[in-house]
């Protein structure tokens, strides 16, 4: 072959290899735009789980201390309509007896007024009777005494014109303190009415007012007696108290406790 042949051969070859070569160029051109890539979407949860809520503990029911056991019939009664006590009028104020009423007014300054009532009350067993103040400042002091053989003998319970409550014991007018001032529960007042209640069976005395627990004193000296009512003003303020609807009832002996510790007060 001639040298002019062999170079256009060459060229022919080079020419064709050129068109071969141009599609893949092409090819790669379009294999390298990119795609578009489908986002995938949440499947919906048509009942959702929810969540369990957490079961509230039950309170386990206490039995509640029966703190007047052996509580019977009534034995004695006074609707303060007789002559069963001492009244009058004295320097300190007067003492009247009148509609179902004693009332113990006290007019001279620091005065004390005190009644007894005439006969024994059983030593044993649950009393009851309605007090109310008015005209009362708040150290003012009224009360009553229970197993009492005397004005100055017997175990004094004291409220005052500031809701608190207070025992004493008297002996030959000389005071023992058995519970100092505390709060009453559930009297709000001293000036509301206020049923007193005391639970008497041997040493023990338990006290209640408008059938709520307050205290409880143990004490050896007196068993049996009367029952007298006390006021005193703290200063030259009258003070007057009236007292009504006197009750008391037998204690059961077979129900009562033969040791009890002294229960705490209601809070």
């Amino acid at each position: 072959m001639r040298l002019w042949e062999m170079w256009a051969t060459g060229i022919f070859l080079l020419g064709l290899a050129a068109c071969a070569i141009q599609p893949v160029e092409n090819a790669a051109r379009v294999t390298d735009t990119p795609t578009a890539t489908l986002t995938p979407t949440r499947t919906p949860v048509w009942f959702p789980p929810t969540e369990t809520p957490t079961p509230i503990p039950t309170a386990t029911p206490v039995p509640t201390l029966d703190m007047r056991p052996g509580v019977g019939e009534v034995v004695a009664k006074d609707d303060f309509t007789g002559n069963n006590w001492k009244t009058g009028e004295s320097e300190a104020g007067r003492i009247t007896l009148s509609r179902g009423e004693l009332t113990l007014a006290v007019t001279a300054e620091r005065g004390v007024l005190t009644s007894l009532r005439n006969g024994t009350l059983p030593g044993e067993g649950y009393l009851e009777i309605t007090l109310q103040a008015s005209l009362c400042r708040p150290e003012d002091v009224y009360g009553v005494l229970v197993r009492a053989t005397s004005p100055r003998d017997g175990y004094r319970l004291l409220f005052n014109c500031s809701g608190f409550l207070r025992a004493e014991r008297l002996k030959d007018g000389k005071i023992a303190l058995l519970q100092d001032w505390t709060p009453v529960a559930g009297l709000p007042s001293g000036l509301l009415p206020a049923r007193l209640g005391v639970w008497m069976a041997g040493q023990e005395l338990r006290l209640f007012v408008n059938d709520v627990y307050q205290f409880s004193v143990r004490d050896p000296v007196w068993t049996e007696g009367s029952i007298g009512v006390y006021a005193r003003a703290a200063g030259s303020s009258p003070l007057t108290v009236t007292f009504t609807a006197l009750e008391v009832r037998a204690l059961d002996a077979s129900r009562l406790p033969t040791a009890t510790p002294i229960p705490s007060p209601t809070p």
